[in-house]
């Protein structure tokens, strides 16, 4: 029985040094495909003009939402159009050919070319767009539309927005200048931006800058605001604007007849912008071997404007949100639990209808529930309420996995205790909790790493976690592959360590366990 037993043991190990083995082995090779893939030659491609993009083969990408979509069906009416939520994800569609080319900002894309020559082309201009800025109509700031009216039609007749527009679009300067802050005293004024968007709103290094991020704070300076800046996608700052979580938006916004039906756009257009098309450079690519572009990728990922900074203070909020997570929702699991099997009858329908309701929702949809209705008046910040939202749906799984365990203890053992003259309450703790903690504990090992991996999700309601830095990162570096490899792969280590620590405690609440290291503390003891 005891080589079995050790036999076991080590048929467990070998098959966990195997999966690791095989991770790392399946990760090499795709970065070797991958980075061999971009120093390989092309052949050239039929694509030379804009009208070889009006194809029914022809797939093009554009932004949800954004002003550039009825210009994709006018310019392209026979190809076909699929929808992105930012630039980052249309770039990485047009490197794996899920699309053809992508519209956009004509400036944005001058500077993706800049950034990685030899890989992307510009064509022809197929229009222009008025970009701006845009208020909040549940703003509690009466003032601030008419504010910013005076503000931006007084920078158009100076030649002060022609002047920002020649230095940070034509001229590529992105030095910020240092502006003076407002009084202690003075209101905040919270802006919602994009901070993936070159060189309207982006980061250098943990610093967020660009064109619309200097007007902005220029506005809060001169009519004493505190600025807090909101870095989040577009479909987001939208949503946070329709439901007053940001008194202004900027970043590149982009005026539909459909968004001014939810938010207030100035009267003066912060600057008008070509659109460009973008697609791949089929001609030569850049001729770097394969470990020459993982060192490029990895300085400019890590080390280039301390980057990585910006990784460790995302880790920082993903471990927050996983132990707040873990910790509040165990506690709530096991209320839910109990109230599942109450007595009570309403009471347990109430709970199974609850659970059942928020097992059948997305995690992501439960965050945006409580963000944006059930605690949009409370004044909580992004956090807490992440904590909170993910904290309901983890209990709701760890509640059935508890009551599972419950049900599985032998029934003969409670009826045993309770013939010895225990407690309802004696026999709960000493015989029925610990039983089914025991024997749910490998499913609840489960959830938590799950619970782990929908955390990333919280980018939606602008908390810079993890994987929320690591788009940012990507926006500003236009190296796909690395930062989305390198963040899974802390993600792994996470989950991996996590159930190191949860796989010890599990052994220590063991009483089989303790029983065979006291036989052994005896046996070396008799044997002394």
């Amino acid at each position: 029985m005891k080589n079995t037993t050790i036999s076991h043991d080590k048929s467990q190990e070998l098959r966990k040094r195997f999966l690791c083995f095989l991770v790392v082995v399946l990760t090499v090779i795709c970065i070797f495909a991958t980075f061999s893939g971009c120093s390989a030659k092309q052949e050239k491609g039929t694509i030379s003009r804009v009208s070889d993009l009006n194809n029914k083969d022809i797939t093009i990408g554009g932004l949800t939402g954004s002003a550039h979509e009825p210009m994709i069906a006018e310019v392209f009416p026979n190809a076909q159009e699929k929808q992105f939520n930012s630039i980052g994800e249309m770039q990485i569609a047009l490197e794996h050919g899920q699309i053809d080319a992508f519209v956009h900002a004509r400036e944005s894309l001058d500077a993706l070319v800049e950034e990685k020559q030899n890989t992307y082309r510009v064509l022809d201009n197929i229009g222009d767009v008025d970009c701006g800025m845009a208020i909040s109509p549940k703003t509690k700031y009466n003032q601030l539309e008419n504010q910013l009216n005076e503000f931006l039609k007084g920078m158009q007749d100076s030649g002060e927005l022609a002047r920002l527009y020649q230095k940070w679009m034509i001229d590529k300067n992105y030095e910020m200048p240092d502006i003076p802050l407002a009084d202690d005293s003075a209101e905040t004024l919270v802006v919602g931006t994009s901070g993936e968007l070159v060189p309207n709103s982006f980061y250098e290094g943990d610093k967020l800058v660009g064109y619309d991020i200097e007007l902005t704070l220029q506005f809060a300076y001169e009519y004493n605001y505190k600025v807090e800046f909101r870095a989040e996608s577009i479909t987001s700052r939208l949503n946070d604007a329709e439901f007053g979580k940001v008194d202004m938006l900027s970043g590149g916004i982009l005026e539909t007849p459909e968004r001014a039906e939810k938010v207030i756009f100035p009267e003066t257009p912060v600057y008008t912008a070509p659109v460009g098309v973008l697609i791949l450079d089929k001609g030569d690519t850049v001729k770097s071997g394969f470990f020459e572009n993982i060192l490029t990728a990895f300085e400019k990922t890590l080390i280039r404007e301390n980057r990585w900074k910006m990784i460790v203070n995302g880790l920082g909020v993903t471990m927050l949100l996983s132990v707040g997570t873990l910790i509040l929702g165990s506690v709530l699991g096991f209320v839910f639990c109990m109230l599942k099997r109450s007595r009570a009858k309403g009471v347990s329908k109430l709970m199974n209808g609850f659970i059942s309701l928020i097992d059948g929702i997305p995690t992501v949809l439960v965050l945006m529930i409580c963000f944006y209705i059930v605690f949009t008046n409370t004044g909580l910040k992004e956090l807490p309420v992440a904590i909170i939202a993910f904290s309901i749906s983890f209990a709701c799984r760890t509640a059935v996995i508890l009551d599972t365990g419950m049900n599985s203890v032998d029934s003969g053992e409670v009826e045993a205790a309770q013939a010895m003259g225990m407690s309802s309450w004696q026999v709960f703790r000493k015989i029925l909790f610990p039983q089914a903690v025991l024997l749910a504990f490998d499913m609840y090992k489960s959830q938590v790493v799950a619970m782990i991996k929908n955390t990333s999700v919280v980018g939606f309601i602008a908390v810079q976690d993890l994987t929320k830095v690591s788009d940012i990162i990507r926006a500003r570096t236009y190296e796909s592959f690395f930062s989305l490899v390198f963040t899974a792969l802390i993600y792994f280590l996470i989950a991996r360590i996590c159930l190191w620590l949860l796989t010890l405690a599990g052994n220590r609440m063991n009483p089989r366990r303790k029983s065979k290291k006291l036989a052994k503390k005896e046996a070396d003891e008799n044997d002394r």
